[in-house]
């Protein structure tokens, strides 16, 4: 029941990780600040890779002040800084942004039933016929949209769990 109750869909970030996404051609991250259940709050980050610097840049402008900001993983003291947050005694959590694909939407979509639910019924959006709820990753954030006929309405996922 715990499992189910703060199931995250990322990976944990280890410096092998970070060595992964180098040899994959993605040197370029994003790495910003993450809420999600069970993790505290101000210690909890999500890394985001990239191939060109130009992508890293279009998503770290997406990002409000002080959220996080983009690294460059093959210029040494930047690599450095980010296997130092990695370390246990630095008291701080990273996840890697991989794509939420069918199996993880379906598993969130799941364990979080209630709560997005009672998120639904808290914006009084009418229902037509069914609620469908897409969840998605958009610069970092993890968001879910919900339809219903021709209404629509998409608001970060945290905050129709918490």
């Amino acid at each position: 029941m715990m499992e189910t109750l703060f199931y995250n869909p990322f990976l944990r970030i280890k410096e092998d990780t970070i060595k992964k996404l180098i040899g994959m051609g993605k040197p370029f991250v994003v790495i910003q600040r993450f809420q999600w259940l069970g993790q505290p709050a101000q210690k909890t980050f999500l890394l985001s890779a990239y191939a060109e610097r130009n992508e890293a840049r279009l998503h770290e402008a997406e990002l409000g002040e002080k959220e996080g900001k983009a690294q460059n993983l093959l210029d040494p003291a930047q690599y450095q800084a980010i296997v130092k947050l990695l370390k246990t005694e630095s008291g701080l959590s990273m996840f890697f942004n991989g794509t939420i694909d069918a199996r993880h939407e379906k598993r969130l979509q799941d364990a979080y039933r209630k709560p997005v639910y009672a998120y639904i019924q808290s914006i009084r959006m009418k229902k037509e016929e069914h609620y469908d709820v897409r969840i998605f990753v958009e610069y970092g954030r993890l968001k879910a949209q919900i339809t219903s006929g021709e209404q629509s309405h998409t608001a970060l996922f945290y905050n129709m769990i918490k």
